[in-house]
């Protein structure tokens, strides 16, 4: 079950707060005021709120300490990345056992030939190195023998598609430029292997813009959903969970940004998963510019996005209301008698 709701919304229920005295007394002094009407010029008067200029709402920002993205299906298309990559590992492994096993393949890794789409499954969610076993696995079904079936994977496995096809899911050196300008620490932790995975960053130059890889063959990873990755990339910056954010477009990403307790957890839709596969996420947006503009809005940025909250991130935004609410209550009281 997911609701919409709009950006001022979700990122006052979000937000994370100073220390509650400075919240207090904040709360009484700061004002939300109205965008500038230059950037409103062709709006008549009349469209505007007299109650929004009245208002004494603080400005809502929910601003982390660091984003950890997902790469495929997040940051570029699944798709056109690995559609060629299955095709290819199935012909090879024809080749080499001269049987025809392209649709005991394609079925294994989620491929569908006819729509050249990834579906949800192994590719998408697990790491090389279980996918290989996965394959040993299924070519002694076949009547392969152990050492046959490791042999044919030697010799057919590669970790990273021939001519890579990187299709980007929005402009990233913007995005993740604009996140480095509010000192927004950013991660990557991907399922694809540590080759892929620095071919992509050298290609579209975004190496100077990462601050930490957790790839899925390295000796520290541990696959999704498993918490670890997550909790490890905090511990290595030297951040709290609760100021991280997890954006990913799987159920694998999701569940383990909810495994870790972090902050936030965001579900985008240009990968393979639709928004019933994402219910673990607190929130669900289209695609990664609609994640960088809630949590660092430039001039460009829309004041409002129409986001589909799920009710796990209604409990989530209604548990920090309440604290904050009750907590800034009793200091208020508490300094009240002091005084």
């Amino acid at each position: 079950m997911a609701f919409k709701l709009g950006t001022r919304t979700l990122i006052a229920g979000c937000n994370r707060l100073c220390p509650i005295i400075q919240s207090s007394v904040a709360l009484q002094v700061r004002k939300q005021c109205l965008p500038p009407l230059t950037s409103h010029l062709a709006r008549p008067m009349s469209d505007f709120s007299p109650s929004m200029s009245e208002s004494s709402l603080p400005p809502s920002i929910f601003q982390p300490s660091v984003v950890i993205f997902d790469k495929d299906g997040t940051l570029v298309c699944f798709h056109t990345m690995w559609n060629s990559w299955c095709e290819a590992l199935a012909k090879r492994m024809c080749a080499e056992t001269d049987t025809d096993m392209s649709g005991d393949v394609y079925d294994l890794m989620g491929y569908d030939s006819d729509t050249k789409k990834i579906r949800m499954g192994m590719l998408a969610e697990k790491t090389h190195p279980y996918i290989k076993e996965k394959v040993v696995e299924m070519l002694i079904k076949q009547g392969f023998s152990d050492w046959e079936a490791k042999n044919v994977l030697k010799n057919t496995w590669k970790d990273t598609p021939e001519n890579m096809q990187i299709k980007m899911t929005g402009n990233l050196r913007d995005l993740f430029s604009r996140l480095r300008e509010k000192n927004i620490k950013i991660a990557i932790c991907t399922s694809d292997s540590r080759e892929g995975t620095e071919e992509f960053l050298e290609r579209l130059n975004l190496s100077h813009l990462v601050d930490m890889v957790v790839c899925g063959d390295d000796d520290v990873s541990v696959a999704k959903p498993d918490p670890h990755n997550a909790i490890h990339i905090c511990k290595e910056l030297n951040i709290d969970l609760s100021d991280a954010i997890m954006v990913g477009d799987t159920p694998a990403d999701t569940i383990m940004g909810q495994a870790a307790n972090l902050g936030l957890t965001i579900g985008v839709l240009t990968g393979v998963g639709t928004n019933e596969d994402l219910t673990h996420a607190d929130v669900i947006v289209n695609d990664v510019s609609e994640v960088v503009d809630l949590i660092s809005p430039n001039a460009d940025s829309k004041d409002f996005h129409s986001v589909n909250v799920t009710a796990r991130g209604i409990s989530k935004i209604a548990q920090r209301s309440s604290f904050f609410q009750t907590s800034s209550s009793n200091t208020v009281r508490s300094n009240a008698v002091t005084i």
